[in-house]
C-alpha cells in the first residue's frame, strides 16, 4: 500500500513537472511583440529569456513585414484550416528569415491560448561570427605593376574574422570588393568562387572567395555619334579622355559632364567597350549625343524679397556664326533693377581653356541711389567647375551714379581680374557636408583708363555639416576690402543685406549712409551666418538662424547689424527651397525672405 501511495506521488510530481515545462507554457519567455492586422486572428512571439538578441528592432521588422501568416491575417475571409496551415509554415519561415541575420538553426515553438491566436516561442542560437577568411586574388592583378590596387583589394574586404555574418553583409562586402576592380583598370574582373560554410554546433562561418581579375584595360578611340550642327573637331576638344590611359569608370562620367556642360547637348551616353576589347587590350568608347535646339526664346515671371517682382526675356542661340558659340542674351525687367545682358561663351579648346565675352547694361534703385552701369569684359577659364576653377579677365566699366536725385556722377574704370572657386560637396544641387569657397580680385592699374589706381579683393566662404541624421549646420562668411584711389566706382564698393547677406534687411540696404538718408556702398565688408535645420521628413524642415554684417569705409567705421528668425525648408527636385522670416535688429522690423538654390 505504501509503495502504491509512493509510485502516485511520484507520477504526479512528475505530471506537474511536465505541466510546467511543456512547449505550451514557456515559463522562462518573455513576450516580445503581437501583430493584429485583421479583425478576427492575432500572432504573439515570446524570446526564450537567456538567447541573446542584440538587433531586436531589425528582427522584428523581419517577422512583421515578411511572415506569410501576417499577410493572410489581412484577408477577411481566412478560415480555421488556412489559419492551421499557416502556423504550422511559420517556424520554418521564421527559422529562414532570421538565418539572414546571422541567427542559424532558431528553435520555435507553437501554442494556441485560443482558436484565434498563435504564440510562437523563440530560441535564437548565438549569432554567427565569421571565423576564417580566405581571399584568393588571381589574374594580371598579381603583377608588380598593380600591386597597390591588389593591396587595396585586400584592406578592402569587409567582412574580417570575429564580424557578424549576416546575409545582407555577405552580398555587399563581394559587392565592393568586386567594385574595386571593375572601377580600376580591370572592368571583366569576376568572382570564381564564392562560399560561407556556417557550422550549426559552433555557430562559425568559413568564408573563401577567389576573384579573377582579367586583363588590364586601357583608353582606345573615342567615337561621337549624333551629331548634326556641329563639326566634330568643335566637339572634340571636349574630350577628356586619352588614348592609351588606364581604364577608370569614373572617367566616362567626367567625359559626359564634360559634354553636359557645353550646352550643346539634352542627353549624352558614354559606352566603353570593355567586353570586346581590342587585340591591344584597349576599350574603344562610343558616345551618343542629341542636340539641343538650336536657337530658343523663353519669357519669365517671378518675384523676389531682394529686387521685387520681375520679368524675363532670354533669347539663346546654341551655334552662333555655325562655330559653335553659346549666345545668351536677355533683359531683365524687375521692380529695383533692370538689365540687358548679352553672354559668348566659346567652346572649350584643345587646352582645356573656356573664353567667353559679356557685355550688360545695368540700373538699379537701391535706398536713394541710382546707378547705371555699362560693362564689357572677357573672361578665359580653366579647371574642374564641379571642384577647382579659375578665371582671369578684363573689364571696362561706365557709370553713371546719382544720389538723392541730384545730378549724375560720371565714373569709369578698366580692370584686371582673377577669380578662384574651390568646390568640396557631398551633393552639388543639394549639399549636406562639404565646403564652397570663392575669391576674386579686381585691379585698376592703369590711371589714365581709370578714375584712379585700385584694388578690390574679396572672399566668400560656406559650410554644410550634418551634426545628426536629420540635424544640419550651415555656416557662411564673408569679407571684402577696397584699397587705393578714393574715386572708386560704386559698382566695386561693398553693400549688405538681403536674402544671401544680412536676413532681416532690405537688399543692400545696409552700408555707409550719406547723411542724407541714402546708403551708398563703403570699402570694406563683413557678413556671416550660422544655420540650423531640423529636417522633419526626407523633403521639409525647419530652420533657426543668426545672421551679421555691414559695409562701411573704414574698419574702425565698422558696425554690424544683427539679424535672427526662422524659416522653412523644402529639398525640391531643383535645389533647395528656403521661406525665412526675419528680425532686423537695427531697424526693428520683420521681413519676409525666399532663396533658391546654393549661392556658389
Amino acid at each position: 500500500m505504501k509503495c502504491l501511495m509512493a509510485d502516485r506521488l511520484f507520477l504526479a510530481a512528475l505530471l506537474c513537472i511536465l505541466l510546467c515545462y511543456t512547449p505550451g507554457t514557456h515559463a522562462q519567455d518573455s513576450e516580445w511583440f503581437q501583430v493584429r492586422q485583421g479583425d478576427h486572428y492575432q500572432t504573439r512571439f515570446f524570446l526564450n529569456g537567456d538567447a541573446p538578441a542584440e538587433n531586436r528592432p531589425a528582427l522584428r521588422a523581419l517577422l512583421e513585414k515578411y511572415l506569410s501568416i501576417h499577410e493572410a491575417m489581412q484577408n477577411p475571409r481566412l478560415n480555421e484550416g488556412e489559419w492551421q496551415r499557416l502556423m504550422q509554415k511559420t517556424p520554418q519561415e521564421i527559422s529562414d528569415l532570421l538565418a539572414t541575420e546571422g541567427y542559424f538553426k532558431t528553435n520555435t515553438a507553437i501554442t494556441r491560448p485560443a482558436p484565434d491566436t498563435a504564440d510562437f516561442h523563440l530560441t535564437l542560437p548565438p549569432r554567427t561570427k565569421i571565423n576564417k577568411v580566405t581571399l584568393t586574388l588571381t589574374g594580371e592583378i598579381q603583377q608588380a605593376a598593380h600591386r597597390d590596387l591588389l593591396e587595396k583589394a585586400q584592406k578592402h574586404w569587409a567582412l574580417p574574422v570575429d564580424s557578424v555574418f549576416t546575409q545582407p553583409a555577405w552580398s555587399a562586402a563581394k559587392r565592393d570588393l568586386l567594385a574595386v576592380f571593375l572601377q580600376a583598370e580591370f572592368p571583366n574582373a569576376r568572382i570564381t568562387r564564392s562560399q560561407a560554410l556556417v557550422n550549426p554546433q559552433t555557430q562559425a562561418v568559413l568564408i573563401n572567395i577567389a576573384v579573377d581579375s582579367g586583363p588590364a584595360i586601357r583608353f582606345g578611340q573615342v567615337r561621337i555619334h549624333g551629331l548634326k550642327h556641329y563639326q566634330e573637331a568643335l566637339i572634340r576638344p571636349l574630350n577628356t579622355l586619352k588614348t592609351g590611359e588606364p581604364y577608370r569608370q569614373s572617367e566616362l562620367l567626367v567625359l559626359q559632364n564634360s559634354l553636359m556642360s557645353s550646352g550643346k547637348f539634352n542627353q549624352v551616353d558614354v559606352v566603353a567597350n570593355t567586353k570586346t576589347p581590342n587585340a591591344d587590350r584597349s576599350a574603344d568608347v562610343d558616345v551618343t549625343v542629341s542636340e539641343t535646339e538650336q536657337k530658343s526664346m523663353r519669357i519669365g515671371v517671378g518675384a523676389s524679397t531682394n529686387t521685387g517682382a520681375r520679368i524675363v526675356f532670354n533669347y539663346t542661340d546654341r551655334n552662333l556664326f555655325d562655330h559653335g558659340l553659346l549666345w545668351d542674351s536677355a533683359i531683365r525687367l524687375e521692380q529695383r533693377l533692370q538689365a540687358a545682358t548679352s553672354n559668348i561663351t566659346f567652346l572649350t579648346d584643345e587646352k582645356g581653356y573656356r573664353d567667353s565675352i559679356q557685355n550688360s547694361v545695368t540700373r538699379t534703385d537701391l535706398e536713394g541711389q541710382v546707378t547705371t552701369a555699362f560693362q564689357n569684359g572677357v573672361r578665359r577659364y580653366w579647371g574642374n567647375a564641379a571642384t577647382l576653377e579659375q578665371y582671369i579677365g578684363a573689364n571696362l566699366l561706365y557709370e553713371f551714379l546719382s544720389v538723392d536725385g541730384e545730378q549724375s556722377q560720371f565714373n569709369k574704370a578698366t580692370t584686371l581680374a582673377y577669380g578662384l572657386s574651390m568646390r568640396h560637396l557631398d551633393n552639388a544641387l543639394a549639399p549636406t557636408k562639404g565646403w564652397i569657397l570663392n575669391t576674386q580680385f579686381q585691379l585698376a592699374p592703369f590711371e589714365h583708363l581709370s578714375d584712379g589706381r585700385f584694388l578690390q579683393s574679396q572672399a566668400r566662404l560656406q559650410g554644410f555639416y550634418p551634426l545628426t541624421s536629420s540635424t544640419q549646420w550651415l555656416g557662411r562668411i564673408e569679407v571684402g576690402t577696397v584699397t587705393g584711389a578714393r574715386s572708386v566706382p560704386a559698382t566695386y564698393l561693398f553693400r549688405a543685406g538681403g536674402d544671401q547677406s544680412v536676413r532681416g534687411y532690405a537688399f543692400q540696404s545696409l552700408g555707409v549712409d550719406n547723411g542724407d538718408g541714402a546708403v551708398v556702398g563703403g570699402r570694406v565688408l563683413l557678413t556671416g551666418s550660422s544655420e540650423l535645420v531640423q529636417w522633419l521628413t526626407h523633403s521639409w524642415g525647419a530652420a533657426m538662424f543668426v545672421d551679421f554684417g555691414n559695409a562701411a569705409n573704414s574698419w574702425k567705421d565698422y558696425d554690424p547689424a544683427l539679424g535672427y528668425g526662422l524659416g522653412v525648408r523644402w529639398r525640391s527636385p531643383i535645389g533647395p527651397v528656403g521661406v525665412d522670416i526675419a528680425y532686423g535688429e537695427a531697424t526693428r522690423e520683420y521681413r519676409l525672405h525666399f532663396n533658391l538654390g546654393v549661392n556658389f
